[in-house]
């Protein structure tokens, strides 16, 4: 379906397709419980295999499993009382943290302000996942924790390993039970490994591709392309989530909608407005808790989107950006990264697209 108000907005994803940017796209603008566009383009590889994708395609949600697993059970906990944001990690993880590492926070981990270094390739220090905990907590900091912003997927590693310690069970059930199920996500979840392997074949169908496994010189289709993700037999805090464009509708709207459903409410109002407060003022990055907030039209948020927009965005080449102003919400989701990462081209499409769309919109 396409409104004609945000047709110029679907072109610009369109011309990106069209013009091998990239292989595939899924587009959804809606404006609270309202929905104005969602849109198919291209294929789910450049290759033989490569099938035209549709609402139902799933696609390596990267890093917005920060958002959409992780960060949401954190929020959902901080609800109930089982967890506070002022918790330091060593409430969870005991006497083996270290003392560089004792004024960490809950807080600290959802608004990278840890200190925790960005990335830290985890199979190249250890053999066994089970070792990953250790691993974070023995590697030198990167900053002084509440200093500065640093972007990091090894502190919501951290982070959805303490989850999994309050909650006694998997990331990968605990998002089923807390997230997707009450969200009716049913095609939403991760996509758990065996020996590097997909535990269920069949998650392979109808699912967008991305790079090649330097291991094995195959592609990754329904196996998560986050390498520490990999190394964790597919389920981890910083990435690991598939989805497909209809469900991502389905959460965007309970955001765009202040946390409530069409079946009653998910999320408080006090505590999504919790999530979007801007923490980090002056520093490079607008964070809330676990959401990254617009930050001028440098930003992914584009020219046009209120200051006060929310969401994030997936390595992989998806995205989801919130108005809590005016209600409206744009998903994009690509495998920008078929059939390398080095295609940058998505970057300005996410700035020119929000710009479109905004501008578009009704009754300003």
């Amino acid at each position: 379906m396409l409104d004609p108000h945000f047709k110029r907005a679907a072109e610009l994803v369109e011309a990106a397709v069209r013009n091998r940017s990239i292989p595939s796209a899924e587009l959804a603008i809606g404006m609270k419980d309202r929905l104005f566009v969602r849109e198919s383009y291209g294929v789910t590889s450049f290759t033989p295999e490569g099938r035209p994708v549709n609402e139902q395609t799933r696609y390596d949600m990267a890093s917005m499993t920060k958002i959409m697993s992780t960060g949401m059970i954190a929020l959902k906990l901080l609800e109930s009382g089982e967890l506070d944001l002022a918790d330091p990690i060593a409430k969870y993880l005991g006497d083996r943290v270290p003392e560089d590492k004792k004024q960490i926070t809950i807080f600290h981990l959802l608004t990278h302000t840890s200190g925790l270094p960005a990335h830290i390739l985890l199979e190249d220090s250890i053999s066994d996942p089970e070792d990953c905990v250790s691993l974070i907590l023995s590697t030198p900091p990167a900053a002084v924790c509440g200093s500065t912003v640093i972007y990091s997927c090894t502190g919501f590693i951290l982070l959805g390993k303490i989850l999994e310690r309050i909650l006694s069970g998997r990331l990968d059930r605990l998002a089923e039970e807390i997230v997707f199920r009450p969200l009716k996500m049913s095609s939403t979840s991760y996509h758990r490994l065996k020996c590097g392997r997909l535990s269920d074949p069949a998650l392979r169908e109808n699912t967008a591709f991305t790079e090649k496994d330097p291991k094995t010189g195959e592609w990754l289709c329904g196996i998560v392309h986050d390498e520490n993700a990999r190394f964790l037999e597919g389920v981890s805090g910083n990435a690991g989530v598939f989805s497909s464009i209809n469900d991502c509708i389905h959460f965007a709207r309970m955001l765009a909608c202040g946390g409530e459903t069409p079946t009653g409410r998910y999320l408080s109002q006090s505590t999504l407005r919790a999530a979007i407060r801007n923490y980090t003022p002056g520093q490079d990055e607008n964070r809330g808790l676990a959401f990254h907030l617009a930050n001028g039209f440098q930003s992914y948020s584009g020219a046009f989107f209120d200051q006060t927009a929310f969401g994030h965005t997936g390595f992989t080449g998806t995205h989801l950006l919130v108005s809590p102003q005016t209600g409206l919400y744009v998903i994009l989701l690509t495998n920008r990264v078929h059939p390398t990462r080095d295609n940058n081209a998505q970057l300005r499409l996410r700035r020119v697209l929000h710009t479109a769309a905004y501008a578009a919109l009704p009754l300003q």
